[in-house]
C-alpha cells in the first residue's frame, strides 16, 4: 500500500490518546476527538484560537508561564520539548459525572518541512495522574513514618541485613547515651554492648532467620548505655525479605524496661522480706480480703490452728462465748473501713483455747475502698490469767488496807459513792460513814473546804490530784481544828481507759507541818538565796538541771514540769519518761562516756511535751567535782532546737526539690559559689559536652569553649562575678564525642543575703545552636535583599538620568524637524503624530522611574510632618488642574473625621495625586466624573478613601494583577502602569496596606489603611 493511500486524518482522529497541532504562531490547526473530550470542546470552536487560551490554564499563573516559555522554545530551536505533571482541574464530563484534579504530561514535538522550516508542532497529552498521586501517597508514607519515628518514645531501628548497616530514630540518643554517627550504626557496634550473657539467643535468633525458619518477633536482652550502666530492654522486630523470599532487611522497635524491672525485683523482695518477717514475729500475722475471706496466714498461724489458711474459717474458730462480741466489732469495723481490735479465745489444734488479742488495718485502694485487711494475734493468755488472779486478791487487799495506818478509800461515779473506806479514815470523818453514800452525805465538812470540787474536776479530765501538806479543818469536841494531809486521788480506770472513780489515799502530816513552819523563820535567809536562784534559773528560756553521777535528778528547773506535764513523782524516771524511745540508747552512752571521762558532753535527743508530741532538743553539761576532786554532780542546760532542726530538714529537702527540678529541664543548669567556682551541674552537661559531671568540677569548662571566644568569655564571667551583675552571654561549646563545637546561652542571676552579699549563683546553659544558624541565614538573606535593592535602584536611576537628556534632544529635534522640513508623503503627518506620541511616553516612563527611586531613597531621610488634608488635596488638585477642567469632574472632600495626618509630605502627595489622577484617566465616555475623597476613622486606625464613578475594574479577573509593575488594565488611555504600583509601595513601606471594591461599568472606591502612628496625637 502505498503512502497516499493511507488516511492519516482518519488516523490522527483514531489516536487514543489526545494530541493538538499547532501552527507556528501557536494557534490551534486541528485536534483529534480524544483531545476534544479532554477538553470538553468542540473542534470549530477552538480551531484558529491561540493553544493558550484553549488549554485549561489560568492566565498569568504558573503553569501558564511554563507553556508559553516552553512553546517559544520549540517555535526557536526546533526540537522536542517535555512538560511532565501539570496540574489541572478537570470539570465535570457530566451532570453525574465529578470533576478533579487531574495530571498531565504534554510531548511537543516540532513537524518540520523538506527545506528544514517549522511546520507545525504535535502536542501529545498523556494522563499520569495515578502515576502523580502513587509517588505523593509514597511521599506521605514516608513523611508519616518520619513523624512516628520522632515522636515515638521508643528506639526505633532498621538493620540491613545484607550490609550490616543500621538506622535508629533521635531516641537511640536520648536512651543509651550514643550519638547518631556512622561509627555507632552498625551491627557490630550494637552486638559489642550486648551484656555477654545474652549475647547466646541473640545468635540463635539470627542464625534461625538466616536459616529461613520461623523468628521469633520479641527478644529481651541487655545493652551497654554510653555511661557504663546497662538498660534491660525489650525488642519487637519483623523480617522483610526481598523479592527472591530471602531475608533482607529487620525492622524492630526497643523499650526500655529497666526501671519496671527494678520496681518488679524489689516489689518481690519486699514480698520475700514481709514472708520472712510474718513468720519471725511471735503474733499469728494474716490477711483477709474485704468480705472477711482469709487470703494468707503465717506459719505460726498453721502451726496453732493446724489448719492452713483456705481450709480455716477464723469465726468458726472462736470460743462461743466469744464469738458473738467478735463477729459484731468486726462487722462494724468492715463497715466503717476503720481500726479493728478484739480480745477472743481462739481454738488450737489439740482443742485448747487460748486468750489472743486480735487487731487489724485496711489497705485502700486508689478510689479510698477497702482492699485488703492486715492483722495480727497476739497471744495474751498470761496476761488474762494474770487480770484473773488481781480480781482474786481485790478482797484480800481490801482487808489488808484496812489495817494500813493511813486513811484510804475508793469512791466511784460522778457522784463519788463510797465503795470502801478504812477504820481510820471513817474514824476521822465521825464515824457515821456507810458504803453506798455520796461523798458530799459522808463528809459535808469536806464539801465547804473546796476537796469535792477538786473531784469533780478530776473526774471530767481523768487526771489524778495530788496535794501535799493540805490543810483541812476538822471537828475535835466542839471546834474545828486546823490539820495537815498529803493525799493523792488516783482515778481507777476500766479497760477502756474510762475513769470510773477514785482511789484516796491521805497521810496525816500535821506534825510534819508544824515543825516545819517552826523552822521557816530560822531558813528566812536561806530560802530568799533559794528564791534568787529559783527565779534566776526559771528565767531562762532553757530547762536547767543538776543531776548526780549514778543518774538520779538532784533538781529540775519548773520549764521541765512546765514542758513535760510530769510531776514530783515522776522525779526519779522523768528522763526516761520524756525521751524518745529511739533516744534512749544515745543518751545514755552520752551520759556513761562523761562519767568516764569526767569531761562535759552534748546530746540533741527528742522531748515528749505534756500534749504528747515530741520536739527536738539539745543539753548541754559540764561537770563538777568536790575538795577531792571526785565527781559530785552535772549541771545542765536543756534548749529547744526543734526550728532549728526544722529548718535544716526543709533546706535539706528544697535541696532534693532543686536537683530534681534540675535534672528535669531540658537545659544545662549550673550553681556557682560566690568567687564563680562551679559546685553544680545537671547530668544535661555530659549530653551536650560528652565529658563527666565530676570531671568538669574538677577541671573546669573553658577547655570545651571557641579558642577565639576563649578569652572574651573569660573576662565577661569575672566581670559579672566581680560586680554582681545579672550574666546573659553566648558562646560555642565542644562536645568531645563529635568534635562538633555548637551554640549555647548562657544566664545567671546571683541570690544575695539580707544584706545584699550574694551566697551563690543559680544559671542555665541552653542549646541556642539552631537559632544561631537561622539567625545566620536570616542576616545573610537580608544583606543579599539589601545589595539587590540598592542595585536596583541605582540601576532605575542611571536608566532615568541618562535617559532624560537624549529624550530631551530627540524632542527638540523633532521639533526643528517640523518647522523646517517639508514632507511630500500624504501619511507623514500620522508618523509625525505617532512620533510625537511615543516621544511623549518615553518621557512619562522615565519620569515615574524617576519618582519611584525618588519615593524609595526619601524613604528613610525625609521626616514625617503633621498634614491639613484640605491643603495637601487642594495642592494636588491645582496640579492636575488641566484633567479636572477639560473633563469637567465633580470632586467632593469630607474630612471630618481626621482633618489631617501625620505622614511624609511627598509619598501622601504621592499618593493622593496617583489616586485622583487614575480616577479621571478612567472615567466613564458617557457620564460626568464625580470623585469623593473623604478621610475615615476605622478601629482606631486611619483610613484615605477615594471613590469615582469611573469604568471600574474585573476584580475577579485582574485583582491579582492589580499593583503589578506596568500592569494596565485600560488601552484606550495613555499611561505606564506604574501609578499603582508607586502608591502601594509608598503604603506598604509605611507599615499600611490597601483595599479595592470596583464593579464594572459603576466604578471604584480605594481605601488606604494607614498605619496607627499616622494619627496625630490631640
Amino acid at each position: 500500500m502505498t503512502s497516499e493511500s493511507l488516511d492519516f486524518q482518519l488516523l490522527f482522529e483514531a489516536l487514543p490518546s489526545p494530541h493538538l497541532v499547532l501552527t507556528p504562531s501557536l494557534s490551534v490547526a486541528t485536534l483529534n476527538k480524544t483531545m476534544c473530550q479532554l477538553l470538553g470542546v468542540r473542534p470549530e470552536a477552538v480551531i484558529g484560537q491561540p493553544v493558550l487560551s484553549v488549554l485549561p490554564v489560568e492566565p498569568g499563573t504558573p503553569t501558564a508561564e511554563l507553556w508559553q516559555t516552553t512553546l517559544l522554545e520549540v517555535v526557536q530551536h526546533q526540537e522536542p520539548r517535555r512538560l511532565d505533571a501539570l496540574r489541572y482541574e478537570q470539570p465535570p464530563a457530566g451532570p453525574s459525572e465529578p470533576g478533579g484534579t487531574r495530571y498531565w504530561q504534554a510531548m511537543l514535538q516540532p513537524v518540520l518541512a523538506p527545506t528544514g522550516e517549522l511546520r507545525q508542532i504535535l502536542v501529545r497529552v498523556l494522563d499520569v495522574t495515578d502515576q502523580v498521586q502513587a509517588e505523593q501517597q509514597v511521599q506521605l508514607s514516608r513523611e508519616n513514618f518520619s513523624t512516628l519515628a520522632r515522636t515515638s518514645h521508643d528506639v526505633l531501628w532498621d538493620l540491613d541485613l545484607r550490609t550490616g548497616q543500621s538506622w535508629h530514630n533521635e531516641m537511640f540518643t536520648t536512651v543509651f547515651g550514643y550519638p547518631r554517627t556512622p561509627e555507632y550504626q552498625s551491627f557490630e557496634f550494637w552486638y559489642k554492648c550486648l551484656h555477654p550473657d545474652d549475647r547466646p539467643q541473640i545468635d540463635a535468633a539470627i542464625a534461625a532467620i538466616k536459616s529461613g525458619q520461623q523468628p521469633v518477633t520479641q527478644l529481651s536482652y541487655r545493652l551497654r548505655r554510653a555511661d557504663g550502666s546497662w538498660a534491660e530492654l525489650v525488642d519487637r522486630y519483623h523480617l522483610i525479605c526481598d523479592e527472591a523470599g530471602q531475608p533482607a532487611r529487620l525492622f524492630g522497635a526497643v523499650q526500655d524496661v529497666t526501671q519496671a524491672r527494678t520496681t518488679e525485683r524489689a516489689l518481690i523482695h519486699s514480698l520475700e522480706q514481709f514472708q520472712v518477717l510474718a513468720d519471725i514475729i511471735p503474733q499469728l500475722v494474716w490477711v483477709l480480703d474485704p468480705q472477711g475471706q482469709i487470703l494468707y496466714a503465717s506459719q505460726r498461724w498453721e502451726d496453732y490452728i493446724g489448719l492452713t489458711a483456705t481450709d480455716s474459717s477464723w469465726p468458726a474458730l472462736l470460743h462461743p462465748e466469744d464469738r458473738a462480741r467478735a463477729l459484731t466489732t468486726w462487722a462494724q469495723a468492715r463497715d466503717t473501713g476503720g481500726y479493728y481490735q478484739c480480745d477472743y479465745r481462739l481454738r488450737g489444734k489439740q482443742g485448747q483455747y487460748r486468750w489472743f488479742l486480735a487487731q487489724a488495718r485496711p489497705l485502700l485502694d486508689e478510689k479510698g475502698e477497702v482492699a485488703k485487711w492486715f492483722g495480727t494475734c497476739t497471744d495474751i493468755e498470761d496476761q488474762k490469767q494474770t487480770q484473773l488472779l488481781l480480781e482474786k486478791k481485790d478482797t484480800q487487799l481490801q482487808l489488808i488496807l484496812g489495817q494500813v495506818p493511813a486513811y484510804i478509800a475508793t469512791l466511784l461515779g460522778p457522784e463519788h459513792l463510797v465503795s470502801f473506806i478504812n477504820q481510820r479514815f471513817n474514824d476521822l470523818l465521825g464515824g457515821q460513814i456507810r458504803v453506798g453514800q455520796t461523798a458530799r452525805q459522808a463528809a459535808p465538812v469536806l464539801a465547804d473546804q473546796g476537796l469535792l470540787d477538786l473531784l469533780d474536776e478530776a473526774y471530767a479530765t481523768g487526771q489524778p490530784v495530788i496535794e501535799q501538806e493540805r490543810s483541812v479543818w476538822l471537828p475535835s469536841e466542839d471546834e474545828l481544828q486546823q490539820r495537815y494531809f498529803d493525799f493523792t486521788a488516783q482515778p481507777l480506770l476500766d479497760n477502756a481507759g474510762v475513769t470510773q472513780g477514785f482511789l484516796v489515799f491521805a497521810v496525816e502530816v500535821t506534825e510534819r507541818v508544824v515543825a516545819r513552819l517552826r523552822l521557816e523563820t530560822l531558813n528566812e535567809e536561806l530560802r530568799r538565796q533559794d528564791e534568787l536562784l529559783r527565779v534566776t534559773t526559771e528565767s531562762l528560756p532553757q530547762i536547767t538541771s543538776i543531776t548526780r553521777p549514778d543518774g538520779s535528778m538532784e533538781y529540775l528547773s519548773p520549764q521541765w514540769f512546765e514542758y513535760t506535764g510530769q510531776t514530783i513523782d515522776d522525779l526519779p524516771n522523768c528522763w526516761i519518761l520524756a525521751l524518745h524511745p529511739e533516744d534512749v540508747a544515745l543518751c545514755r552512752q552520752a551520759f556513761q562516756q562523761a562519767i568516764a571521762e569526767l569531761s562535759p558532753f552534748s546530746v540533741e535527743m527528742r522531748l515528749r511535751q505534756h500534749d504528747g508530741q515530741y520536739r527536738w532538743h539539745l543539753s548541754r553539761s559540764v561537770p563538777s567535782f568536790n575538795s577531792e576532786g571526785e565527781l559530785q554532780y552535772f549541771y545542765g542546760a536543756c534548749a529547744d532546737v526543734q526550728d532549728q532542726r526544722l529548718m535544716a530538714e526543709e533546706l535539706r529537702r528544697s535541696e532534693q526539690q532543686f536537683r530534681f527540678l534540675a535534672e528535669s529541664v531540658p537545659a544545662v543548669v549550673w550553681t556557682a559559689q560566690p568567687n564563680g567556682t562551679i559546685d553544680y551541674l545537671n547530668s544535661r552537661w555530659s549530653h551536650y559536652t560528652g565529658v563527666p559531671v565530676d570531671q568538669t568540677l574538677r577541671e573546669g569548662w573553658t577547655e570545651l569553649l571557641w579558642p577565639e571566644e576563649r578569652e572574651a568569655i573569660n573576662q565577661e564571667f569575672s566581670h559579672c562575678i566581680q560586680t554582681g551583675a545579672d550574666m546573659r552571654m553566648e558562646s560555642r561549646l565542644l562536645n568531645v564525642s563529635t568534635g562538633q563545637y555548637r551554640w549555647f546561652l548562657h544566664r545567671a542571676h546571683p541570690l544575695r543575703d539580707e544584706q545584699g552579699q550574694i551566697q551563690r549563683w543559680f544559671g542555665t546553659t541552653a542549646d541556642i545552636d539552631d537559632y544561631k544558624q537561622v539567625q545566620q541565614r536570616l542576616e545573610e538573606k537580608n544583606a543579599e535583599l539589601t545589595r539587590t535593592n540598592q542595585d536596583l535602584d541605582s540601576f532605575v536611576y542611571a536608566v532615568s538620568h541618562d535617559l532624560k537628556q537624549p529624550i530631551h534632544n530627540m524632542a527638540g529635534i523633532f521639533q526643528e524637524l517640523i518647522r523646517t522640513a517639508f514632507f511630500r508623503d500624504p501619511d507623514a503627518m500620522k508618523l509625525i503624530t505617532m512620533f510625537e506620541k511615543s516621544l511623549h511616553q518615553i518621557d512619562g516612563t522615565i519620569h515615574n522611574l524617576s519618582e519611584l527611586v525618588r519615593i524609595q531613597k526619601l524613604r528613610h531621610q525625609q521626616p514625617a510632618e503633621r498634614l491639613d488634608m484640605a491643603e495637601l488635596t487642594e495642592e494636588v488638585l491645582l496640579s492636575i488642574h488641566e484633567q479636572v477642567t477639560s473633563s469637567r469632574a465633580l470632586i467632593r472632600t469630607d474630612f471630618k473625621a481626621l482633618p489631617a495626618l501625620f505622614f511624609v509630605r511627598p509619598h501622601l502627595h504621592s499618593v493622593l495625586y496617583n489616586l485622583l489622577s487614575n480616577a479621571l484617566k478612567y472615567a466613564a465616555p458617557l457620564r460626568r466624573p464625580r470623585i469623593q475623597v473623604r478621610t475615615l476613622l476605622v478601629e482606631g486606625q486611619p483610613v484615605l478613601e477615594v471613590q469615582d464613578n469611573g469604568l471600574g475594574l474585573d476584580l475577579q479577573r485582574f485583582g491579582g494583577e492589580l499593583f503589578q509593575l506596568f500592569r494596565r488594565f485600560h488601552d484606550h488611555v495613555e499611561g505606564a502602569g506604574l501609578g499603582l504600583y508607586l502608591v502601594n509601595r509608598v503604603v506598604q513601606n509605611a507599615g499600611g496596606h490597601i483595599t479595592v471594591d470596583s464593579t464594572v461599568g459603576e466604578g471604584t472606591t480605594f481605601r488606604v489603611f494607614l498605619p496607627p502612628s499616622a494619627r496625630p496625637v490631640s
